[in-house]
């Protein structure tokens, strides 16, 4: 499923990812959300260690998925 987020995160429509693959959409729906907890988590990892770089990295990636289901 890499290539259908990064098709989303570009600025495909749901309608153009859901033709990508045989995926049912439910299921892509909760994997982007599961990544978008993940990028979240990966965000407060990297700010408890100190490194803001990455914190900011994983910041601006949960803000482009979260914008996304916005849309």
């Amino acid at each position: 499923l890499m290539d259908v987020v990064y098709t989303w995160a570009t600025g495909a429509t749901f309608a153009h990812i859901c033709k990508m693959t045989d995926v049912f959409e439910g299921s892509i729906i909760r994997c982007m959300r599961r990544l978008e907890e993940l990028l979240r988590q990966m965000c407060q990892a990297a700010k408890a260690i100190g490194n803001t770089e990455l914190e900011n990295k994983f910041a601006e990636g949960q803000y482009q998925m979260h914008k996304l289901f916005l849309i």
